[in-house]
């Protein structure tokens, strides 16, 4: 560890790749399999992103089958706050079929990621430890170092507990490293409901949430940051000194 009280915990898709479009178009193939007769579409996608509990696309993808299935789609047009707890029972039965066709279908899409930080860019901040806290399945946290070109410390969707919104990956890292001090930069609801929700269950830590890529504006709340992007954020100087 480089100094044990200090960590930088970072999300994957949107923040350390840009997906180019890849898990998108993930969804959409499974839909036009899965789903024929739904008229799918790039904004259907992102009023899913805008709700809680869809920063998974295999549960994304089982939550527009869902819809579609009882005819619900008007529903998001309606903003929630609270997700879609009518159809839980169905995502959840649908979830794991999802997750098979859209995993196959990403092994041909992969390639059109890219990283959108350097080993060395991170290598450069003094006194922080660093982590990765992502949605991604361990095998997919494998192809997301194959993109990258270097590996970190993660913590993954391996089990109920870890998977955002749910804030037991974060205090996880956080108590791992020792660390009393947190950035947690993300890009999705999720994301930041789970730090919110880990500095609930956690008042000893200093938690501070870090809002970057297309909706951060969207879910930022007083007290957080928010940058374009990621690189950005590290030459803001919000770390403290960094090499140059």
């Amino acid at each position: 560890m480089r100094n044990a009280g200090r960590l930088l915990v970072l999300d994957v898709d949107g923040v350390m790749i840009d997906p180019c479009g890849s898990f998108e178009h993930c969804v959409a193939m499974g839909l036009k399999e899965m789903a024929p007769g739904l008229d799918w579409s790039s904004d259907m996608f992102w009023k899913f992103k805008r709700m809680p509990g869809f920063n998974n696309d295999f549960r994304l993808t089982a939550a527009a089958i869902a819809l579609f299935e009882a005819g619900n789609m008007s529903l998001l047009s309606e903003p929630d706050t609270t997700g879609l707890p009518s159809m839980e029972k169905r995502i959840n039965e649908l979830e794991p079929l999802c997750a098979e066709r859209l995993q196959a279908i990403y092994h041909n899409v992969k390639h059109l990621e890219r990283p959108l930080i350097t080993k060395p860019e991170l290598e450069a901040i003094l006194d922080w430890d660093l982590a990765i806290l992502t949605g991604r399945l361990p095998e997919e946290v494998a192809m997301a170092f194959e993109v990258l070109g270097f590996e970190l410390p993660f913590v993954c969707d391996s089990c109920t507990e870890f998977r955002k919104p749910k804030p037991g990956g974060l205090i996880h890292l956080a108590d791992t490293f020792k660390a009393t001090r947190i950035f947690f930069v993300g890009d999705t609801r999720d994301d930041a409901t789970c730090l919110r929700d880990a500095r609930k269950l956690r008042p000893d830590l200093d938690l501070t949430f870090v809002a970057v890529n297309r909706l951060r504006n969207e879910i930022i709340q007083p007290g957080d940051l928010s940058f374009a992007t990621l690189r950005a954020f590290l030459a803001s100087g919000k770390l403290g000194c960094t090499n140059s």
